[in-house]
């Protein structure tokens, strides 16, 4: 048995209606976050079956089980973004309360991934908050980080691993995580057309590499040497691929996309290297059969690399602790 066995990890962000607000309209996704109940026990009963350890990365605010128990952990110092569209304080929040609670509070689901084997709850912050944008602060930033632990620590949750909301990771907010004793995030993807990017400065060119990197090889694998998951104090899980949900309009291409993250796959288990596939619960809200479907292809390649290369499977935190003194 190789003592440096490649790794299979897989993460989530976990986040309902309160990571797509200020890009879909419920009219528009509703069917997509209100499939997510069933999901979720789907996932769970997938990854049992695969003996797939996960790091679910969940939004605060989702954790709490309604309106009167979100506003006990809402921070005082909320996020002062230019664009006031993007923070859920102003005018989301207080006009929620005719919204179906199954679209914001995703408490008993929480509950559910809490009594799984192998199942790690991360923070995704408390309000999905986006780091890059302008406007907001570093003190608003701690003060979500805190209400997010503190939702947390009412799960009995202690949270080891994080995840930047729609990757936009702030090196100058990095002490901020430490001093709240989070020590482990996911990074992106060592390429440029993945690094850290505010909203606006997510250019076409940027896209279409991105996209085109979803089908074909470009440029490498994306997968990460276990020598490269220090940085600066903290355990650093860089992402290697986004599971792209079923779409009609390209469901051509779905041979090419599974083919994609298998040779992926392949490659870290070989040389002894870490991949991880990330996605969002929400994205596989509809289409379940079909995409639960590529679920189960990627476990099963999963399955015979872990018998022929010890592949193994790790979430973010397991990760952490196998590396920490290495």
């Amino acid at each position: 048995m190789k003592k440096n066995n490649g790794i299979f990890t897989v993460s989530l962000d976990f986040e309902l209606y309160w990571g797509i607000r200020d890009k879909k309209t419920i009219q528009e996704y509703g069917q997509n976050i209100a499939g997510v109940w069933e999901v979720v026990p789907k996932l769970l009963k997938l990854y049992n079956q695969y003996d797939i350890h996960c790091t679910w990365a969940s939004v605060g605010a989702m954790m709490t089980g309604d309106f009167q128990e979100l506003q006990q952990y809402c921070p005082e110092n909320t996020p002062s973004y230019l664009e006031k569209e993007l923070s859920p304080y102003h005018d989301f929040i207080p006009s929620s309360q005719g919204m179906d609670d199954l679209y914001l509070y995703g408490k008993p689901l929480v509950e559910l991934v809490q009594k799984a084997p192998n199942q790690e709850i991360g923070s995704h912050t408390f309000s999905h908050y986006y780091c890059l944008e302008d406007g907001q602060t570093k003190d608003q930033f701690d003060a979500d980080i805190q209400s997010a632990i503190a939702v947390s620590a009412a799960h009995k949750i202690e949270i080891r691993s994080f995840i930047f909301p729609r990757h936009q990771i702030n090196s100058s907010y990095l002490n901020i995580l430490k001093k709240n004793g989070i020590l482990i995030y996911r990074g992106t993807e060592k390429a440029w057309y993945h690094s850290p990017a505010k909203g606006s400065e997510e250019g076409l060119i940027k896209r279409a590499f991105r996209y085109l990197d979803y089908f074909v090889k470009v440029g490498s694998h994306h997968t990460q040497k276990t020598s490269d998951l220090h940085k600066d104090g903290f355990t650093v899980v860089r992402a290697s691929r986004w599971l792209r949900p079923y779409s009609e309009k390209i469901k051509f291409l779905d041979g090419l996309k599974l083919r994609r993250i298998k040779q992926q796959m392949t490659y870290a288990a070989k040389n002894n290297e870490i991949f991880h596939l990330w996605f969002h619960p929400h994205d596989i809200g509809i289409h379940q059969d079909i995409n639960f479907g590529y679920l189960e292809e990627i476990f099963q390649h999963y399955k015979k690399l872990n018998q022929k290369y010890n592949f193994q499977s790790k979430n973010m935190s397991e990760i952490a602790a196998e590396y920490e003194k290495k």
